[in-house]
């Protein structure tokens, strides 16, 4: 029963291998042909083993505090994930990254499902909010950073504001189990409508206050060596860049990719960040390279990590399968 299963892993997982070959072969690309390669590798240069070895360190903290939200909520999901199975599981669906929404890391999911046997309509609600997780800490990070400089107070606590009425609303879900419950005496889809309601309620109890919160200060944590590196980059490409635009400038790009739907926010973060930094004063031959760095740094890094812990992670689910 598991052999498609895996099949069909192993065909993602080359998938995945192709587009991160073929979307880093298109990043340079057009960084190239915009500032010229030679231009583009000799500003890439200037960063040095030192700064780059820093950035690897930074991204080890950012990985590891998305790790320790997503194994936060899952523990209070009431999963019985050890922490060594946890952070092997983590780190195989970081190589699932390069999919439209992230939808390739429920690889996760899959995992936890063939060791403990939980009903995907229970782990659904660790996807759900692992992802309104990452929504609500840019749109913090976006907010706090533009309201701290003065600029876009409206425009960025809108959407804060926005998401924070649905999490509200999915906390206390009776509207919602109510619309629920209706559909289900149609009598279609009743199976969806179960699911759906299961797995709302399961959702509710991670986007608790005391359970929320914490989960939200960790991402939080986690996404601010994102604008460290872009400030550290600019510095040493000499165009010295203050903390706080970085950190608006970073999350308003996540958002932009993650709105584009595109594989890992492909184009869109990029296109965003560049078009940013150059609206800050930033010149292009300096914004190309540091978002070059940026994202190699927070996304192709963990990746390349995610491809290397896969093949372990499917190895321990075989020993188990074995044991069995």
């Amino acid at each position: 029963m598991t052999l498609p299963v895996v099949a069909s892993r192993r065909f993602s997982i080359e998938w995945t291998l192709i587009c991160s070959a073929v979307a880093l072969a298109a990043l340079f690309a057009g960084g190239a042909l915009i500032v010229g390669l030679d231009a583009l590798l000799g500003d890439l240069r200037l960063l040095g083993p030192a700064t780059l070895g820093l950035f690897t360190l930074l991204m080890v903290w950012h990985v590891g505090c998305r790790f320790l939200r997503w194994f936060f909520l899952a523990r209070a999901l009431g999963l019985p994930l050890p922490p060594g199975p946890a952070l092997l599981y983590y780190g195989a669906g970081l190589g699932m990254t390069l999919t439209p929404g992230r939808l390739g890391e429920t690889l996760r999911l899959w995992f936890i499902q063939k060791r403990f046997g939980t009903p995907y309509r229970r782990l659904g609600a660790l996807y759900v909010a692992d992802r309104v997780c990452d929504a609500t800490t840019y749109l913090v990070m976006l907010a706090a950073a533009s309201g701290a400089s003065g600029q876009g107070f409206a425009v960025t606590w809108g959407p804060l504001v926005a998401i924070v009425v649905v999490i509200a609303g999915i906390c206390q879900p009776r509207l919602l189990l109510a619309v629920l419950a209706f559909s289900y005496r149609m009598r279609r889809g009743r199976q969806t409508v179960r699911w759906l309601r299961r797995l709302l309620r399961n959702t509710a109890t991670l986007l608790r206050p005391s359970v929320f919160l914490p989960a939200l200060l960790i991402g939080i944590a986690g996404w601010c060596a994102a604008p460290l590196v872009l400030t550290m980059a600019l510095s040493r490409l000499g165009s010295p860049f203050d903390f706080l635009p970085a950190v608006a400038i970073c999350a308003a790009s996540a958002l932009t990719g993650g709105a584009t739907m595109a594989p890992g926010g492909l184009g869109g973060t990029e296109l965003a960040m560049v078009a940013l930094l150059v609206a800050a004063g930033v010149p292009l031959d300096a914004a190309i390279p540091a978002t070059v760095a940026t994202r190699i740094t927070f996304l192709w890094l963990p990746i390349t990590l995610g491809m290397l812990v896969f093949p372990l992670a499917l190895r321990s689910m075989r020993r188990l399968e074995a044991r069995a």
